[in-house]
């Protein structure tokens, strides 16, 4: 890569706008040679990123490329400040379920024309506007509500819990931006997510879980619950617990077991957990897009459940 290029590029942290490279000067020819050679990733006008950064990147990683090198092709005054899952990405906050357009507000009221690359929104109170990383973005509270009213309660639950999780914002805020931005008005989701938003989530998987047991009608289960044996021995740390029935439900993310030594050990952990009178329920990241399979998996081990509380407390034959 050029050395001007990557002096530029580098120094604004992978992204640069090609306004800005041409003030370097950088020729306009030069610019139109890394992009045809994969040095640089044009992902909108004007918005230019590191191709070897870009071809690196996770798909949520993309995501904070992207707003940032649109962020970077706005001027020092601008009214214009990154929102929504834009935001979140370049707080680096998790994400799921978004669309892959950079989210911007006006501060001064104004609206753009959104296309299939940029989306304008209505402004928030300026006090949920700030800067991070020299970028002018909402803040985390607020955009978790966004995301929520925009993309749905699993896609807020997500954020908003690693929100937390991350001390990105607190409870507090969240309950203080979904009054201020109003968005409980239009929508009731918004504000499920914040009743329902929880910083010991541990990760995406787990959130996504607990937005469909609120669908599958399932009680909210306890999370990251320590179980120890009858002689106060640690066992396991579970996900989740219905405490009332006793039933263990253990989600899996996107990554699978790497060593079958892994798996073994699985397989004794869950063992010792049905010795000690609890049923297990294995949800996978693919059955938690279906809330009936997560419903028929947990009421069928809440079944199991109550049967072997029967047994017992029937006593063995005879008696």
């Amino acid at each position: 890569m050029d050395t001007r290029i990557a002096t530029v590029i580098t120094g604004l942290g992978g992204v640069a706008s090609a306004s800005r490279l041409q003030r370097t000067g950088v020729a306009p020819r030069e610019i139109t040679r890394a992009l045809r050679t994969g040095q640089l990733v044009r992902v909108r006008r004007n918005a230019l990123v590191d191709g070897a950064l870009w071809h690196a990147a996770l798909p949520w990683e993309r995501h904070a490329l992207r707003a940032r090198a649109v962020a970077a092709t706005l001027p020092a005054d601008s009214a214009l400040v990154l929102s929504h899952h834009s935001a979140l990405a370049v707080w680096g906050v998790p994400l799921h379920d978004v669309d892959d357009r950079v989210h911007l507000t006006a501060t001064d009221g104004r609206r753009g024309r959104t296309d299939a690359r940029v989306s304008f929104h209505r402004p928030v109170p300026p006090p949920f506007v700030t800067r991070h990383e020299g970028i002018a973005v909402v803040r985390p509270a607020a955009a978790c509500v966004q995301v929520a009213a925009l993309a749905g309660g699993e896609a807020g639950l997500v954020s908003a819990d690693g929100a937390l999780r991350a001390r990105r914002c607190t409870t507090e805020e969240l309950h203080a931006a979904l009054t201020a931005l109003g968005a409980a008005r239009s929508s009731r989701v918004p504000a499920q997510v914040v009743r329902l938003a929880d910083p010991r989530i541990e990760s995406a998987a787990e959130s996504r879980a607990r937005w469909v047991f609120g669908l599958a009608g399932i009680p909210q289960p306890t999370p990251q619950v320590e179980i120890r044996d009858e002689g106060g021995r640690f066992v396991a740390r579970v996900d989740f617990l219905l405490e009332e029935y006793g039933v263990v439900i253990e989600v899996d993310g996107m990554a699978k077991y790497e060593d079958v030594r892994d798996l073994r050990a699985e397989k004794v952990r869950e063992d010792r957990l049905r010795e000690l009178g609890h049923e297990v329920v294995r949800l996978t990241w693919a059955e938690l897009a279906d809330p009936v399979t997560v419903q028929r998996k947990v009421l069928a081990a809440v079944s199991r459940s109550r049967a072997r509380a029967r047994v017992t407390a029937s006593g063995p034959p005879g008696t």
